[in-house]
């Protein structure tokens, strides 16, 4: 089993390698995250989930890059053939980018789905450890870190329940006669809805979270990662480095 700071230190990597690289540094990623995938097919469930809720946001940046491209404005669109060139171009940067998040969303994915928030806290407490000799109180970095994950959490259930008890207020009425504008703007109140009482679900469990006192928490101190499991870290680093 890998160490969970091997695992911590492992996505850093991989995310600043596939932010800066092209199609070969995310077909090596891939490379390195298909087993886990493989190995586990519960993992593409909650991946796939994660995807289409930021169907569109990845709509929104394909947008942007296809039409504020800025060093594609002076492309030739005289003949077909150049205009054809232009639009694959546009097409592929935006495609790109779509492409690392989805790499970064997998392996964030695995991190999360493979590793006790336990663990989590725990590697954070070791990697963050030499800060002491700076006099930074690294326990309380930790305690925010555990209250963000908690409310997170609680932030995501009491969404998930509203939207329900929402849905059964509000049954879906079938009509041959209604128009798409007509669903489109149904839509749209229900949405502006939702984020209008999460901003007060949110003002609620904030409030919560400042009153929280008399809470204990006990984290358990890591023993250093086997020498082994180091050179994952460092062969992920190198072989992504080449793909550059």
């Amino acid at each position: 089993m890998m160490h969970p700071v091997i695992k911590i230190v492992s996505l850093i990597i991989l995310t600043v390698f596939v932010t800066q690289g092209r199609w070969l540094t995310l077909l090596l990623s891939t490379i390195f995250l298909l087993p886990y995938y493989l190995q586990h097919s519960e993992l593409w469930l909650s991946a796939i989930k994660m995807l289409l809720r930021l169907k569109w946001f990845f709509l929104s940046i394909f947008v942007i890059y296809f039409f504020y491209t800025p060093q594609l404005s002076s492309t030739d669109i005289n003949s077909i053939a150049s205009l054809l060139m232009s639009l694959s171009e546009r097409s592929m940067t935006g495609l790109l980018r779509i492409a690392v998040l989805i790499i970064i969303i997998f392996a964030v994915n695995i991190f999360i789905k493979t590793t006790r928030k336990e663990d989590i806290l725990s590697a954070l407490l070791w990697i963050f450890s030499p800060l002491n000799f700076f006099n930074l109180n690294i326990d309380r970095m930790l305690l925010r870190a555990i209250l963000t994950l908690e409310y997170i959490e609680e932030l995501s259930l009491r969404l998930s329940c509203y939207k329900q008890e929402y849905q059964k207020k509000s049954p879906k009425i079938i009509d041959s006669d209604t128009t798409l504008i007509h669903r489109f703007k149904q839509k749209k109140t229900a949405f502006f809805h939702l984020v209008e009482h999460s901003s007060i679900i949110l003002h609620d469990i904030l409030n919560e979270a400042n009153n929280t006192s008399g809470k204990m928490y006990t984290i358990t101190c890591l023993s250093a990662p086997s020498v082994t499991q180091l050179f994952f870290p460092l062969l992920l680093c190198f072989s992504l480095y080449l793909t550059l």
